[in-house]
């Protein structure tokens, strides 16, 4: 029986990283639900919140439109008291579905090589080498690759160009301002960067994040017996 895989891919042009989570295919659904869910709570939340305040009409319509807004995308980049809440509960999922196993949840951070297309193919070519024995019997073309917009030259065909170099069923453009998995990618891509780097922040809702990341991590691995992969992979050239 053929394995599929949804690899969703996110990039850092300053750090020169790209980063994709890899979901077995009847996995996306159950993660797709989870993060959905999570958004939706908080939303409640707060509307009782704002509720509770006694606000005027307009004065409502303009704090539930600041709330809406800022749960619409969760970014490392610009995290916020809110937004940092949400991001540790989105963390909290992508370990949660680690440690249950043995469906294969990893996420992988690559060097950008040259070009978008270049960095998929080499990401392809490093995650062979891994070997990585949940991964083993993947057959790249029955799986599936969406990537963040980002400008390519009219008529380029970039799509066509990144299935048929590394032999993918599809390959699709999406907004990750629309998509809560791709937002969890973005999450783990800047956290991941972040500790690669050896980078240090004073702002309270990034160490927030990262600390639900640790805490997260270190109960999943204790939790997962035995841990057949690691849920992090940094590839190097």
């Amino acid at each position: 029986m053929l394995r599929e895989f949804d690899f969703f891919m996110d990039e850092d042009m300053r750090s020169q990283r790209i980063g994709v989570l890899c979901l077995e295919k009847t996995l996306t659904p159950a993660l797709t639900q989870a993060l959905f869910r999570v958004k939706e709570e908080a939303n409640e939340f707060h509307k009782k919140k704002i509720d509770s305040l006694g606000l005027e009409l307009q004065e409502r319509k303009k704090q539930m439109k600041s709330t809406h807004k800022q749960l619409r995308e969760i970014k490392w980049s610009s995290l916020n008291v809110m937004r940092s809440f949400i991001g540790s509960s989105f963390l909290e999922q992508f370990f949660h579905y680690w440690g249950k196993g043995p469906l294969p949840i990893v996420f992988f951070n690559t060097p950008f090589v040259d070009n978008h297309k270049q960095s998929i193919i080499h990401f392809f070519d490093k995650l062979k080498e891994l070997k990585i024995k949940d991964l083993k019997s993947l057959e790249n073309s029955s799986s599936v690759f969406f990537l963040d917009t980002f400008t390519t030259t009219s008529g380029y065909r970039f799509e066509e160009k990144v299935r048929n170099a590394c032999n993918l069923a599809r390959c699709f453009r999406i907004d990750s301002r629309a998509h809560d998995i791709m937002q969890l990618t973005d999450l783990l891509l800047g956290i991941t960067v972040f500790k690669h780097t050896n980078k240090e922040t004073t702002n309270k809702s990034k160490l927030r994040a990262l600390s639900m990341f640790d805490k997260q991590k270190d109960k999943a691995n204790k939790k997962r017996k035995p841990p057949s992969y690691e849920p992090i992979y940094y590839i190097e050239d």
